[in-house]
């Protein structure tokens, strides 16, 4: 009996041993978690006072915020989707702690957090300072692209003088002013021809402005940039393009599939349609013209973009991913900005006058036969200010690069392979840079010319404060035809109709109002997104002017 004794003894034994060794190894991670939390927080503190006592001139490393789970770091944190709470922390701790940079542990590389002008301004200037490596993860991300076509479509080692660039291709017809101009002047004939189909009837009709003109300026820009041939092909392609634009940050920074399937699957079907549409439209004839815009694959910047494609030898999958990032760019960026801006021209909470002014600047920028003159009309100073107000405001812009070298940002050491981000934000809202800065002024940028007396817009002094379209060689390449269009489909709209406001309504449908409290607000998202969406919207009634 004795051995089976034992058996028994050694059987029941067995989960006690096991309890009690699960609960030595959660002790174990316990302890090292604490560990790492009081080893971070006492590096922390010793580069805070290290940064106070280097000397004017010299750089010192940037503090880095403690975190308690290795590789993670501060990964969670930063992951917040609620715009603006990451940032007003952030800038809370430096105010604390009397620093002007912290850094944090992001996804397993040190990430520096710049936001002084100096800092800012050498971010944009350093040339060890490169956006390579992001601009392939972006690629293979949220782009969907092979290891091998995002090399291939952001090369490091082109030479210009040599190769077709996208920098060349986006200077030429993207920066300069008549190429901008036929692009507006298509887009803004487009985007006439859908408000003249609205059925708008003697009483007008009631809309949700923002949902509205989401989908009229998706299409006046889908076929002004690319023509009407995809779209015909695929005329639902807009629900697809919002799903995957409101998880691009996360499939950028790596957000698994299991949480943000939704996006990926809207990623693969886009990247799908433009395949498909690519295909057909390469299977066509050339006819050898070379015209300002054309109907299989719209303007000559888009078909540009395809020789270069051509040159790198990306697959047709690789090319359809980089043409939905050149869509995106404009399209993500643009509509929000213009939905911004009727908005608060609209708003029955601004100040009557701020419609009177917007218009007495439309109406000065009409040409004798009354079409609209769109640079005129971006000239203009208040819209000027307007329009930039917007930008500061609902502008959530990460400046991100990685440092190929060792190098001084400011008074900051940053090392090779670290990353450096400038956010917008930080700088945008600072009270040192901005009177009021959470407050939204329409007239802020306007001051007053010495010689004439007349106000006049102007940026000035706002170098390394104010960067809504980034800067340096990596500076927005559509920003001029962007602000063109925004401008032009604000115009053209307020020209066409008569819109009065109804009530503000959430982003259920359900009506609050028309007090302050109703207007719309910042819609979730990550850092980064650069023009916040509105969460909720604006019940307007359009009617059509007779005069138009």
């Amino acid at each position: 009996m004795q051995p089976h004794l034992r058996a028994d003894t050694a059987g029941t034994s067995w989960p006690g041993s096991s309890l009690q060794l699960a609960a030595a190894l959660l002790l174990a991670v316990i302890l090292s978690l604490v560990a790492n939390l009081l080893w971070t927080t006492r590096e922390y503190h010793a580069r805070i006072q290290n940064a106070q006592n280097t000397a004017k001139g010299k750089s010192s490393p940037v503090p880095v915020i403690p975190y308690t789970i290795p590789g993670l770091g501060s990964t969670i944190s930063f992951s917040t989707q609620k715009v603006g709470t990451y940032w007003r922390w952030v800038f809370a701790e430096c105010q604390r702690k009397g620093i002007d940079a912290v850094s944090i542990l992001l996804n397993g590389k040190k990430t520096h957090f710049i936001a002084t002008p100096d800092g800012v301004a050498s971010t944009f200037k350093s040339r060890a300072l490169t956006r390579f490596e992001l601009d392939r993860q972006l690629g293979t991300n949220s782009l969907g692209m092979t290891k091998d076509d995002a090399l291939r479509a952001f090369p490091s080692d082109l030479d210009p003088k040599e190769s077709l660039t996208t920098e060349r291709i986006h200077s030429n017809m993207l920066l300069s002013a008549s190429a901008v101009n036929t692009l507006t002047s298509k887009f803004i004939e487009v985007f006439q021809q859908r408000l003249s189909n609205v059925k708008a009837g003697e009483n007008g009709i009631e809309v949700n402005l923002y949902e509205w003109l989401r989908e009229e300026l998706f299409h006046a820009s889908i076929v002004s940039l690319g023509g009407t041939k995809l779209l015909e092909m695929f005329p639902d392609i807009s629900s697809d393009f919002w799903t995957w634009d409101e998880g691009l940050i996360g499939m950028l920074f790596g957000t698994p599939r299991l949480f943000a399937w939704s996006a990926y699957a809207a990623r693969d079907c886009l990247v799908d349609k433009l395949s498909q549409w690519l295909s057909a439209g390469y299977a066509q004839p050339i006819d050898g013209s070379d015209p300002d815009w054309e109907p299989t694959f719209g303007a000559r910047v888009m078909r540009k973009r395809h020789e270069y494609y051509a040159q790198q030898q990306m697959t047709l999958r690789g090319q359809a991913s980089a043409d939905l990032i050149f869509f995106g760019g404009i399209l993500t960026n643009a509509i929000p900005a213009a939905g911004w801006m009727l908005a608060h021209i609209l708003s029955p909470t601004n100040p009557p006058e701020l419609r009177s002014w917007v218009m007495d600047e439309i109406q000065s920028a009409r040409r004798p036969d009354g079409s609209l003159d769109v640079p005129l009309l971006a000239s203009r100073p208040f819209l000027n200010s307007l329009f930039h107000e917007v930008l500061r405001v609902y502008v959530d812009l990460l400046i991100v690069r990685q440092a190929d070298a060792d190098a001084a940002i400011g008074p900051h050491a940053v090392r090779k392979n670290e990353m450096v981000m400038a956010p917008s934000w930080l700088s945008h809202r600072n009270p040192a840079h901005f009177a009021k800065p959470d407050a939204f002024d329409p007239a802020r940028f306007l001051v007053e010319d010495p010689e004439t007396g007349k106000l006049v817009f102007s940026t000035a002094g706002l170098g390394g404060k104010f960067f809504p379209f980034g800067g340096g060689h990596y500076m927005c390449p559509g920003r001029t035809f962007a602000k063109q269009e925004v401008l032009g489909a604000v115009a053209v709209l307020l020209l066409e109709f008569e819109v009065g406001v109804v009530e503000f309504v959430r982003s259920d449908g359900v009506g609050v109002g028309m007090g302050a409290e109703g207007f719309p607000g910042l819609k979730r998202g990550f850092a980064g997104n650069v023009v916040v969406g509105l969460e909720g919207d604006v019940r307007v009634r359009m009617r059509r002017r007779t005069s138009a």
